[in-house]
């Protein structure tokens, strides 16, 4: 059993949309009427029990997206249908599949947006590779990946428990404990990443979060990047 797998199973996850992405979302197409958003296709990497799916559906967007737990698309299905009302979604096993990010079962040039809301940083550095290839794959030209993704330096990062560049195997304190690995990105290998699968940086920011009375933090990079040129 996968780590997402237990963790799904045994507790809830994640009921209200990351507010950046929101932020992100109206920036870019709250000018859109809701017959123009029917068109714009959205899938997200790691669904999870579905706060960011929620989120688009009832702005009138078409989404797609993964989850690596079975239990997490079930308890999505759930939410959709009981505690949100929504009802007239069609094809949910077409739309939202199990799959790892890794190999994105979703046809080429498929999406105007993918959606990266604290997932890719649960592969390793070298698998990022991979992942912002197959992100590259299913975007249209022009595309656009959003992305919050955990930075080095924050809580939990361990430099003696490394399998790979900043990758730690297990972190053992925090909120990021116990979810397996996690890449805390160097934030120019995460640009420079995302530039060699060919992406250009329309907006990049960095978050800072203070626990434990200001003694611990937590880091982010927020990054909007297009796809240029491929398919």
């Amino acid at each position: 059993m996968n780590v997402w797998e237990k963790i799904h199973q045994e507790r809830e996850w994640g009921k209200y949309p990351n507010e950046e992405f929101v932020r992100f979302i109206g920036r870019y197409f709250f000018n859109l009427g809701k017959d123009e958003r029917k068109k714009i296709k959205i899938c997200e990497l790691g669904v999870g029990q579905g706060a960011n799916v929620w989120f688009l559906l009832k702005e009138h967007f078409d989404v797609y997206g993964i989850d690596i737990s079975s239990t997490a698309l079930k308890k999505l299905k759930r939410r959709l249908e009981i505690d949100y009302n929504i009802t007239c979604l069609d094809n949910f096993e077409n739309r939202f599949k199990v799959g790892d990010i890794r190999n994105i079962p979703f046809s080429d040039a498929m999406f105007d947006v993918v959606a990266d809301v604290a997932t890719t940083w649960y592969v390793s550095y070298n698998d990022h590779k991979k992942v912002y290839r197959e992100i590259n794959r299913i975007l249209k030209p022009g595309g656009l990946f959003f992305t919050f993704h955990i930075l080095k330096g924050s809580w939990g990062y361990d430099e003696n428990n490394l399998i790979d560049k900043d990758t730690v195997l297990s972190v053992k304190e925090g909120p990021l404990a116990n979810q397996g690995v996690i890449y805390f990105a160097d934030y120019k290998d995460l640009i420079n990443l995302l530039v060699s699968a060919g992406f250009s940086i329309i907006e990049k920011e960095i978050l800072i979060r203070s626990y434990e009375n200001m003694t611990k933090f937590l880091k982010f990079a927020v990054v909007i990047a297009k796809k240029i040129g491929g398919i």
